[in-house]
C-alpha cells in the first residue's frame, strides 16, 4: 500500500511540474523568439526525457536568473547545456536586469566589454566595432553614468551616449568641457526636464555651467568662494530633492539649490575623520550615493585601502557612522555609485569596486572587513594584489532601455 501511495504521489508531482513548466513557458512567449520556444514545446519536445532537447532560448532565460554557483550547477546538468550563454543585455524583469554591469572602454584595443560580477562573466558586445571606428567615442572620457546613459567629453565636446541603443546626443559646444572638475545630470537625457551641470572650481570662485534639454546655449553662474570651499574632485556630486550636494575636502558640504532662484551655500557639518588635516592625503578615493533620506559616503585610504562608511542625514546635515548596508549592496566607480537591493541571500552587505584579481571580480565585505575575489578563496585586507581599472574608462551602468530611442548609430542634437 505504501509503494502504491508513493507512486501515486510521484505521478502527481510530475504532473504538477509539467503544468508549471507549461505555464512558465507560455508566460514567456510575448516576443518572436519566445514563440519559437512555444512551438518547440507544442510539437512534443517538452515530453522528451532528454534534457538536451530543451530549446536554447529557454535555457538562456533561465540563466538570466541564476548566479555563480547556481549557473555552474545549471551548466553541469548535461553536456549540451555547457555551451549555453548568459544573455546580454539581460531580458527585462530578469534577476540580472536589476543589477548594474561594469562597462570598460579600451579605446582602439578591444573597444568595449561589460562585466557582471555576480556571474563573474565578461561580455564583448558588437558595440566594440562602433567605438573602435568612431574617433569621438574612442578618445572620449566617461564623466558620469545614469539611467543607462553615459555623459562623455572629449575634444572640447560633451555628449550623451546610450550603449544599448548606440544613440549619441550631442550637446551645444562648451570648449572647457574637459576641464569640468565634476559633472552630473538630473534625469534621462530624453526627458524634457533634463539638466546637465558642470562644475569649475577655483580658490576664489566656483562656477556652475548649466544647460537644459532644448536650450541652444549654456548658462553660467559664478559664486564667491568666501569659505574657501575645496571641492573633493574624487567624489561626483549627488542630486537629491532638487539640490546638488558637493562634498568638500574639510568635511563641509556645498549645496546648489536648483530652484528658480538658483543659490549656493556651504554647510559646516564636519566629522572628525573628515576634518583631520591629513585626511585628504590619506584618502585615495571617495564615493557618494543617495541613501534613505541622505547621502552615503564611502572612503578608501591610500596605503592599506581601508574602507569606511558615513552617512549625511538630510535635512539635519549631521554625519553618522555606518556599520552595515542591511539587505543592500554597493557598486562604486568614479562615473556611477549605486546602492541596490540584494537579489539573493548572501549578496548583501558587500561593496563591488572596478577591480580584478586575475580574471575574477573583487568585492569588499563589511562582515569580514576584507577584500575577496568573486571566484575562489582569495581574500586580503589590502588591494595590493588587485588590478584597478582607469576611472575615466570604466563605470557601472544600469541596463535600462530607453523606448524613446531605438534607432542605432545615430548622431542627434540634444
Amino acid at each position: 500500500m505504501l509503494v502504491v501511495t508513493r507512486m501515486a504521489d510521484e505521478q502527481v508531482v510530475a504532473s504538477k511540474q509539467k503544468e508549471i513548466l507549461g505555464h512558465e513557458v507560455s508566460m514567456m512567449t510575448s516576443t518572436s523568439s519566445d514563440h519559437l520556444v512555444h512551438d518547440k514545446i507544442k510539437h512534443g519536445e517538452r515530453g522528451s526525457s532528454n534534457w538536451s532537447d530543451l530549446p536554447p532560448e529557454l535555457l538562456s532565460m533561465i540563466l538570466s536568473n541564476l548566479f555563480l554557483g547556481d549557473s555552474s550547477n545549471f551548466r553541469a546538468t548535461c553536456r549540451s547545456w555547457q555551451s549555453t550563454t548568459t544573455p546580454f543585455p539581460p531580458p527585462t524583469n530578469s534577476a540580472l536586469s536589476k543589477l548594474p554591469y561594469l562597462m570598460i572602454l579600451n579605446g582602439s584595443d578591444d573597444g568595449c566589454k561589460f562585466f557582471q560580477p555576480l556571474c563573474n562573466e565578461t561580455y564583448h558586445d558588437k558595440l566594440s566595432n562602433i567605438i573602435i571606428s568612431n574617433d569621438q567615442l574612442k578618445d572620449a572620457k566617461i564623466r558620469v553614468s545614469k539611467y543607462g546613459w553615459l555623459l562623455m567629453s572629449g575634444g572640447g565636446t560633451i555628449f550623451f551616449f546610450n550603449p544599448f541603443t548606440e544613440v549619441i546626443l550631442k550637446l551645444p559646444n562648451i570648449y572647457w568641457a574637459n576641464d569640468f572638475m565634476s559633472v552630473s545630470f538630473s534625469s534621462p537625457p530624453t526627458s524634457s526636464d533634463c539638466l546637465v551641470i558642470g562644475i569649475c572650481w577655483g580658490f576664489l570662485h566656483i562656477e556652475f555651467c548649466i544647460i537644459k534639454r532644448g536650450d541652444d546655449r549654456w548658462t553660467f553662474h559664478e559664486f564667491q568662494n568666501n569659505r574657501r570651499f575645496v571641492l573633493y574632485d574624487a567624489s561626483p556630486p549627488v542630486l537629491y530633492n532638487g539640490k546638488l550636494y558637493c562634498l568638500g575636502n574639510g568635511g563641509d558640504v556645498g549645496v546648489l539649490d536648483l530652484s528658480s532662484s538658483l543659490s549656493w551655500s556651504i554647510i559646516c557639518c564636519c566629522k572628525p575623520i573628515l576634518a583631520w588635516p591629513r585626511f585628504k592625503y590619506q584618502c585615495k578615493k571617495c564615493f557618494m550615493v543617495n541613501c534613505d533620506g541622505g547621502m552615503l559616503v564611502v572612503f578608501v585610504t591610500h596605503e592599506e585601502r581601508r574602507v569606511r562608511l558615513i552617512k549625511l542625514n538630510v535635512p539635519d546635515m549631521e554625519w553618522q557612522d555606518v556599520q552595515t548596508l542591511g539587505n543592500k549592496m554597493l557598486f562604486l566607480s568614479h562615473g556611477a555609485s549605486l546602492l541596490v537591493e540584494a537579489v539573493k541571500e548572501g549578496m548583501a552587505n558587500k561593496i563591488y569596486f572596478p577591480n580584478f584579481h586575475g580574471e575574477n571580480g573583487v568585492f569588499y565585505s563589511l562582515d569580514t572587513g576584507k577584500y575577496h575575489s568573486v571566484v575562489g578563496n582569495y581574500s586580503s585586507t589590502t588591494l595590493f594584489n588587485f588590478v584597478e581599472q582607469v576611472s575615466s574608462t570604466c563605470t557601472w551602468i544600469e541596463t535600462i532601455y530607453d523606448d524613446n530611442h531605438t534607432t542605432t548609430s545615430v548622431f542627434q542634437d540634444w
